[in-house]
Order: structure tokens, then sequence, then C-alpha cells
């Protein structure tokens, strides 16, 4: 993989009608990374879902776990500050911090954080891409 190719996506939001408090929390985070595996070109997956009983409100700020689908011990932490309208994320992979990312928009900073690609040791799905 070349250093400047990277993915990044943008989720859609968190909308659970009973919850809006949980609107400015993402439906869940993808981080991929391309590469070669078997002599073919692949793509690794990795998508976080929300632990929604992980929700903490304190003063103006509110958080959210999410872990990997495909197991491990990985996980994100999500912070929302009302405030200032802005984000700040963590990745933690196997005990170890794998990356953050802070802005105060949703798109910018979705791309900035799953930028980080999959971490070594982190679960994941391989898919072949041609």
């Amino acid at each position: 993989m070349n250093n400047h190719d990277f993915i990044s996506f943008v989720p859609y939001p968190l909308e659970i009608k009973e919850r809006p408090e949980l609107d400015v929390f993402p439906l869940n985070v993808l981080f991929a990374k391309l590469g070669i595996r078997n002599g073919k070109n692949a793509m690794g997956t990795a998508l976080y879902e929300p632990n929604l009983e992980s929700f903490k409100r304190e003063e103006n700020k509110c958080s959210i776990e999410y872990y990997n689908i495909h197991g491990g011990k990985s996980r994100l932490v999500i912070e929302y500050d009302m405030l200032r309208k802005s984000y700040h994320g963590e990745k933690v992979v196997n005990g170890e911090l794998a990356g953050m990312a802070s802005g105060p928009e949703w798109k910018m900073f979705f791309v900035h954080f799953t930028m980080l690609g999959l971490t070594k040791g982190e679960m994941c799905e391989f898919e072949d891409i041609g």
C-alpha cells in the first residue's frame, strides 16, 4: 500500500426514536486497509457497533463505546462535547491506544478517525478485490 493511499468512511447517525440523545453518535464505524493476500489484491475491514449501555453523560460531554463485531479486544470510545459541538475518538486494539482523532464537524472528524485503518492484531474480515 502506498503511503499516500487511505480509505475513510463517514457513517450514518445512530437514530433511535426513543433515544434522541444518541443522534450525535454514529450507527457504526468501519476501518479498512488495502493490501495483498495470497497474491491477490484484498481489503481487510473491521466494523464496530455501539454498546448502548455504555452511554455516559457528564456535564457538557457524552460518550459511548463501540466494539469490533469480529471479536477480539478492540474498542472505540467516541465523545461528543455539546458546548463546543466537537468530537474526540480513541481506538484501542488489544489494550493499546492505536490512534485518535478530534474535530468539530461530523464528516471531517470521521474521515480523519477512520483513516487510521486497521491495526496489527485487530480482528477483521478479508475480501478479495481483484
